[in-house]
């Protein structure tokens, strides 16, 4: 009954029950959208934060998530220089 037990704990644990697929329906956006916007890059890095941190492969990432991350850290890098 243990060995039963420890099989099907293993095996939802490799079933990948973690994190789901974070969010991906946005428009895309480049540095100078988060520039003029900048009170919008710290929930676009929360986003990719979350893609950073789930489960789901690196392959699967959609490209305006990857874009828009980018273009928000460039963006508040930019900010910093300004400051």
């Amino acid at each position: 009954m243990m060995m039963r037990s420890a099989i099907i704990c293993t095996g939802l644990a490799l079933a990948g029950c973690g994190t789901s697929t974070p969010q991906a329906n946005m428009p895309a956006r480049d540095w100078r959208y988060y520039v003029a916007n900048p009170d919008e890059i710290e929930p676009m890095q929360k986003i990719c934060r979350e893609w950073a941190g789930s489960t789901a492969p690196n392959d699967t990432e959609p490209a305006v998530v990857m874009t828009n991350c980018r273009a928000a850290a460039f963006a508040k890098s930019q900010l910093q220089i300004r400051n």
